[in-house]
C-alpha cells in the first residue's frame, strides 16, 4: 500500500492535493481501464493528465500526484487516493 506524505488543501481552489511518498512514472490510459472497473467515469486522458470522477472530479498526473476537486474533507479526499493508487500499483485488479 503506498504511504501518502502530503495531503493538503489547495489554495486556489476547494480541493485536496494528494502527493505520494514513491515517485511513479503512470500510463494514464491503463490506469483509466482499471478506474472504469470501479465505477469512475473518466471525462479526459492525455499522456500528462486524467481526469476521472465519481463523486468528486480528481486529476491524476503521472508522477502520482492527484487533486480532489470539490471538497476540503481529507480523509474523503485520501480514501479516493487510496482506491486510484491501488489501481497503479495493480492496473488488472
Amino acid at each position: 500500500m503506498v504511504q501518502v506524505i502530503t495531503t493538503r488543501p489547495c489554495t486556489s481552489m476547494k480541493a485536496v492535493t494528494i502527493v505520494p511518498e514513491k515517485k511513479y512514472r503512470i500510463d494514464l490510459r491503463e490506469l483509466c481501464e482499471c478506474l472504469k472497473k470501479r465505477e469512475y467515469r473518466v471525462k479526459k486522458v492525455t499522456p500528462f493528465l486524467a481526469i476521472v470522477s465519481r463523486e468528486f472530479e480528481v486529476s491524476i498526473f503521472p508522477s502520482g500526484r492527484i487533486i480532489v476537486r470539490d471538497t476540503s474533507d481529507e480523509k474523503e479526499a485520501l480514501k479516493i487516493a487510496r482506491e486510484i493508487y491501488e489501481c497503479i500499483e495493480d492496473p488488472g485488479g
